[in-house]
């Protein structure tokens, strides 16, 4: 093999290399910041709980908030770390439930998002208890374009 095809070759597998990984200058930007209206559902027994997501998405980062619960028991997470990349999202929220006594909370979620929608799996944690879940929403207001 020549000098010039073992070059060539060398080069088909890195620009693949990067295709593979998402880093791609192809890959077309993604901003899934703004309000996410939707439900979790536990899968051990099957109820489901609204839930809605503030999200602040910069660069690869998310930040913002959860909402969610029956009315009678509402709670407010903060995203402590959050990732958003191609296709695929996942992030850490956590909080304390205003229940008597109070009980901390920790909501993990993994997912695909495709233009207005995402969904995936998770998990929900209440004082070291963990609890296995679906989760989906839909984008309900988009975050103002920034100038």
């Amino acid at each position: 093999m020549s000098k010039l095809q073992k070059a060539i070759i060398a080069r088909v597998l890195l620009l693949a290399a990067f295709w593979l990984s998402g880093c791609s200058f192809f890959s077309s930007p993604i901003d899934i910041s703004g309000l996410w209206e939707g439900h979790i559902e536990w899968i051990h027994n099957g109820i489901q709980s609204p839930i809605t997501l503030d999200l602040i998405h910069v660069d690869r980062d998310l930040a913002g908030t959860i909402t969610g619960g029956p009315s009678s028991l509402q709670y407010e997470l903060t995203i402590t770390s959050g990732r958003a990349r191609t296709v695929t999202m996942s992030l850490e929220a956590s909080g304390v439930l205003a229940t008597n006594p109070p009980q901390d909370v920790t909501l993990e979620l993994k997912g695909d998002f495709h233009q207005n929608r995402m969904s995936g799996t998770g998990t929900q944690t209440v004082n070291g208890t963990t609890y296995e879940l679906t989760w989906e929403a839909t984008l309900i207001v988009p975050a103002a374009p920034t100038e």
